[in-house]
């Protein structure tokens, strides 16, 4: 039984130097009031190597742990001296459903520690988000297993939700420039849009387009092309300085960016920055604007209104990007509606 150990609780900080240097091992957050009690659990837990532990009494410490370190797995006992087990879980799980990424939230396996047997406390702390309960005392060899158990499933958990958002982010990418597609665009644009408009703000469109492009494909070649096409969507993505701002590949040669809380003036001034971006990539184009790489940008602005539709402000600009190639290219035109 656990308890056959001795009381070693110095010899166990809230995370050793080796468990520091070493994060990449699964964690195990160990809460417990007794001092002896956590530190008997450290002493079985150091059995498997392949794990690192973490262990502290007070509720407040370990939720703050818990989002510091994000453990593989948390041994809770029920009653705490501040507050209760089955409160403290509550807590951890709206933390992590608060923490929704990519459409799946985080979760992570919570086995309760308690002497008390009490079926109306178990089915308390399941409902509460707990996965398991073990009596106390503990015996070693359930306790290793038990451990083991829901490191591996929380391992797969965790893979899954790393695929989720490699998935995620392949639909929202652009597989050539690496910026996000036109998918994303028109999602965060009727996102914006209801923001905006819940806000009272301004939005701005900038549609852009590579300047005299099948000809450069036509003399470079198509590895050229996507060498261009990725350079200019850098040079565009790094022309804007708000992280509310967004830069997407629209199609084939064509770039689009929303300023959401930008009006005409500004949006004029980020696209003609973006234009310059473009022009100081000094791509060669021997049928190019002064015989280089250029683009064209068409800028409109509206504030949004439930009477408007965003594709409204799209043609608006796909209009003033057709005005700018007619006048000759690499420039930045501005009509307003």
């Amino acid at each position: 039984m656990i308890d056959k150990y001795p009381d070693q609780s110095r010899r166990y900080p809230i995370m050793s130097a080796q468990a520091t240097s070493d994060r990449r091992r699964p964690s195990v957050l160990v809460i417990d009031p007794s001092a002896s009690n956590r530190a008997l659990i450290c002493e079985c837990l150091r059995q498997l190597p392949e794990i690192r532990t973490m262990a502290t009494g007070d509720a407040d410490q370990a939720l703050q742990m818990f989002r510091e370190n994000l453990p593989g797995l948390v041994l809770l006992d029920t009653t705490q001296q501040d507050t209760n087990g089955i409160e403290l879980t509550r807590k951890i799980r709206a933390w992590e459903l608060s923490r929704i990424e990519t459409g799946i939230s985080p979760w992570t396996p919570i086995v309760f520690l308690s002497s008390v047997t009490d079926e109306d406390t178990l089915a308390q702390g399941i409902l509460a988000g707990g996965d398991d309960f073990l009596s106390k005392p503990v015996s070693e060899v359930v306790l290793l297993a038990k451990v083991r158990a829901m490191l591996r499933i929380s391992t797969r958990q965790q893979e899954i939700c790393e695929v989720h958002r490699q998935l995620k982010e392949i639909a929202i990418l652009d597989s050539l420039t690496g910026i996000p597609n036109r998918r994303h665009f028109d999602d965060t644009l009727a996102v914006e849009w209801k923001r905006c408009i819940r806000n009272d703000t301004p939005l701005s469109i900038v549609l852009s387009d590579v300047d005299f492009f099948k000809q450069f494909n036509d003399i470079y070649g198509h590895q050229a092309g996507d060498f261009c096409l990725k350079a200019v969507a850098s040079s565009l993505s790094e022309s804007l300085f708000r992280v509310e701002d967004t830069v997407a590949r629209y199609g084939g040669e064509e770039f689009v960016a929303i300023l959401p809380g930008t009006d005409a003036n500004g949006a004029y001034a980020v696209a003609e920055r973006m234009r310059q971006s473009a022009c100081d990539l000094h791509i060669p184009h021997e049928r190019g604007i002064d015989g280089r790489v250029s683009c064209s940008f068409g800028v409109a602005s509206t504030h949004p209104s439930t009477e408007k539709a965003p594709q409204q402000l799209v043609k608006t600009a796909d209009a003033n990007l057709y005005a700018a190639k007619s006048a000759g290219r690499n420039r930045v035109i501005l009509n307003l509606e």
